[in-house]
């Protein structure tokens, strides 16, 4: 064969050259590959772990946790050639390392026991990571550490963050079953997060705050198996943005709650109950699915298909007419249904396994006239009468029920002018709407004497009157409340005091030779001879007293008188009110007397009496809730006369208490009280001589006076049983 190349063979060197040139290119063109992963221990307690590639390597992307601890690298465009995932360590605190293909990168996870330092190095085709037990958090690389770096800064926060409000940490968790939590540590625990769903993605933005450097960044946490799979955080504005992407396809539900400086943001995912669950709810269409592919094809034909389908009998008007095209796949029969008699402005009606079809505008009047038509029998249904027994209600309360009330409407019609002139006529007609259970032609008598109704209706509706009676006449729980009235009263009183008199004695005949003796002419204390009178005043009748002559001048004596006195009174009033009611009734007790109040009188009137209630009284309307506590509304008072009087009338201390309140079944609570105490002090003296040191208490009056009143008010509720009293 002839060479038509110029030159001859000459070009055949050239032509081998290039497709080596080729070959080299397209085995430089393979994609990386992680191929083998080794670790060995090194001196000082430390591990290095060897990743080897099929090609040139390259610094990985780092980040680390601390809560599980674990170190991440990710090896963008790099597939997964080892044989196995995982891999034990148990060695240096390292627990085992596992390598994971993503999508279009391989990840690396070191799995610790606690956080220890590391570094990384990349030479050749392999990348080194050393690991040094017993550090803090360190690296050789600070900028690889930026997507995984979780530490709050070291400066003071007010240095950090001016405003007093940053981010200090953001970390994510795996709880149970899946579960994603993503952590925000906040410098303030007033910081408002504001949480929203924005499409597919969840976002929480923090007004007002600031972000280190270190977490602005993206977090890629998929390989936690939880619904969240990117967590961006960047500062925007004045505040702080996080999005949140959760795994494409994963259905969940999240949440967030905050406590202190902690806000939790938590991702759920859905079990396939609880997605089935919701899907329900949302699409009503539960039918048997098939797939239609027709084009302009008589709605009677798809009609008659899906009765073959279902094998329900469906009668079509024979208005229902027109096409339609249809390409439905794996679609519920009773929605395709539903589409085609939407589209063509057709309704249904269904009894038993029949399907009608018509169009809308006879389907309504269709139900207008059978409507008309069921009022026309009950107009000419004969009327029944019964007579019911009312059991545990009042016969009159279940009347009112069957009564209910009547509406009043009104109702304008109006035929209004068109464009071209013309005028438009109105009328208004009243529609009279009754609520009452009995029906137009129906009346109820009560018999007070058996507590009986007596019903006169069409049969139909007895029917439901005699269903409402039996769930209204039933046996309703009762309440006792019992209420305690402690009034408690506390006296005490003391006086000391001293009284000086000059007296004169004169001589009497002198019972032996001898004797002179001298007498004072009137006693002690004369009238008219008193020099200081402090003795007793407050309280009735001194306790003690005791004379004496402290000086005599020829006839005349100075005589001293002292005298002391303590009275002590403690009064204790306890009154309990108590009453038995059925539920939602008010009840009332009461106990007193009354007295006459008169009414001042003049020159031309005269005085009028009226009688005043001094009572003890408890007024309660008790409700029982559904957890068998009790809601009260209370009014208390407690009334006595104080022994005054005031313009001839007896003056009366009222204590009263008005209150709402829930109490349990059986407990007891304090509704109120209230607490008085007076105490006085009072100190008559001859001046200069009362101060005098020692001497001082024979020229002065000390009383003192201590009263203490007390009112407590205590109510105890009690639901009774329903056989109480049943032997």
């Amino acid at each position: 064969m002839a060479n038509n190349f110029p030159g001859g063979n000459t070009l055949w060197p050239y032509v081998f050259a290039l497709l080596l040139l080729v070959r080299f290119s397209l085995a430089c063109a393979e994609p990386l590959q992680l191929q083998s992963l080794d670790f060995s221990t090194l001196p000082g307690d430390s591990l290095q772990v060897q990743l080897t590639l099929n090609g040139p390597a390259f610094s990985p992307r780092v980040f680390n946790t601390d809560n599980p601890p674990r170190i991440a690298l990710d090896l963008p465009g790099v597939s997964n050639g080892l044989e196995k995932k995982n891999y034990p360590v148990n060695v240096a605190g390292v627990v085992s390392i596992q390598a994971i293909a993503v999508a279009d990168r391989t990840r690396v996870v070191i799995n610790l026991t606690e956080a220890i330092a590391y570094n990384t190095r990349v030479e050749g085709d392999q990348i080194f990571v050393v690991l040094h037990k017993g550090k803090p958090w360190t690296s050789n690389e600070p900028a690889r550490q930026t997507p995984g770096a979780m530490r709050p800064s070291a400066r003071p926060v007010s240095d950090v963050y001016p405003s007093g409000q940053g981010t200090l940490n953001v970390d994510f968790r795996r709880g149970e079953k899946g579960v994603g939590r993503i952590l925000v540590t906040l410098s303030n625990p007033k910081t408002i997060a504001d949480i929203r769903e924005e499409g597919t993605k969840v976002i929480a933005t923090f007004p007002n705050t600031s972000l280190p450097a270190n977490l602005a960044r993206r977090l890629d946490v998929l390989d936690f198996a939880t619904p969240v799979q990117y967590i961006d955080t960047r500062e925007e504005g004045n505040g702080v943005k996080m999005v949140i992407t959760p795994v494409s396809g994963q259905e969940y539900e999240y949440s967030s709650y905050q406590q202190e400086s902690l806000l939790t943001i938590e991702f759920r995912p859905l079990t396939r109950v609880e997605m089935d669950d919701i899907k329900k709810k949302a699409f009503a269409f539960g039918g048997e699915k098939l797939s239609l592919n027709f084009q302009d094809i008589p709605v009677r034909s798809v009609l008659q298909i899906l009765g073959d389908f279902t094998n329900l009998n469906i009668v079509a008007s024979d208005t229902v007419a027109g096409n339609v095209t249809l390409r439905l796949n794996d679609v519920p029969w009773d929605q395709a249904l539903d589409l085609v008699l939407k589209a063509k402005n057709l309704g249904k009606r269904q009894e038993g396994n029949i399907i009608q079809i018509l169009p809308l505008d006879e389907l309504n009047k269709q139900n207008k006239e059978e409507y008309e038509q069921q009022k026309v029998i009950e107009d000419l249904e004969p009327l029944k009468t019964e007579i019911i027994q009312i059991n545990y209600t009042n016969a009159e309360d279940i009347k009112k029920v069957l009564l209910s009330t009547v509406e009043k409407t009104s109702q304008v019609e109006g035929r209004q002018a068109g464009f071209g002139g013309g005028s438009s006529l109105t009328s208004t007609s009243s529609l009279e709407t009754s609520q009452s259970i009995l029906s137009a032609r129906g009346s109820v008598t009560v018999d007070p004497r058996t507590n009986q109704l007596i019903v006169k209706d069409t049969g139909k509706n007895l029917e439901k009157i005699r269903d409402l009676i039996k769930r209204l006449d039933i046996s309703i729980r009762q309440v006792l409340i019992e209420s305690r009235v402690v009034i408690a009263s506390n006296n005490f009183a003391r006086e000391l005091g001293a009284r000086f008199a000059v007296n004169r004695t004169t001589p009497k005949q002198a019972l032996t030779i001898g004797e002179t003796p001298s007498v004072p002419d009137s006693g002690f204390f004369a009238s008219g001879n008193t020099l200081t009178d402090l003795g007793l005043t407050g309280v009735a009748g001194p306790g003690g007293v005791l004379g004496a002559t402290v000086l005599r001048v020829g006839d005349y004596l100075l005589d001293l008188e002292l005298s002391a006195a303590q009275n002590e009174g403690r009064v204790e009033i306890i009154s309990n009110p108590r009453v038995v009611t059925t539920d939602q009734t008010k009840a009332i007790v009461k106990q007193g007397t009354q007295i006459p109040v008169s009414s001042g009188s003049t020159a031309t009137t005269v005085a009028t009496v009226t009688y005043k209630d001094v009572v003890l009284q408890l007024e309660v309307t008790p409700h029982i809730t559904p957890d068998d506590n009790i809601r009260m509304e209370l009014m208390i008072k407690k009334d006595n006369q104080n022994g005054q009087v005031i313009n001839g009338n007896p003056a009366i201390d009222k204590r009263q208490i008005d209150t709402s309140v829930q109490v349990g079944n059986g407990d007891t609570v304090v509704l109120g009280g209230v607490y008085e105490n007076t105490k006085s002090s009072t100190t008559d003296k001859v001046p200069f001589f009362g101060d005098l040191p020692g001497l001082g208490f024979l020229f002065r009056r000390n009383s003192v006076v201590d009263k203490k009143n007390e009112l407590l008010i205590f109510i105890t509720p009690k639901i009774l049983k329903e056989n109480l009293g049943q032997h």
